[in-house]
């Protein structure tokens, strides 16, 4: 089935480094979404718009995500 008609789906795992999602601990169960800043034509404006609103509480994870939409980054 193409992605035009599927719609948001179940297609990655993802798992915390520094062990916060394990059972008891903070983000246990937490949901999160996964870009393609390669490939999806869509991701570099959506990265572009999380370092807009998160820059005055987040300064430098603004910057840096602004610096992987600029090529740069890590």
């Amino acid at each position: 089935m193409k992605d035009q008609v599927r719609g948001l789906y179940h297609k990655f795992i993802v798992r915390r480094v520094d062990g916060r999602d394990n059972k008891g601990e903070k983000h246990f169960g937490c949901k999160y979404f996964v870009l393609d800043l390669t490939h999806d034509k869509y991701a570099i404006p959506a990265i572009l718009a999380y370092a807009k609103v998160c820059q005055k509480e987040f300064p430098l994870l603004s910057r840096d995500l602004k610096g992987i939409s600029e090529g740069d980054g890590k």
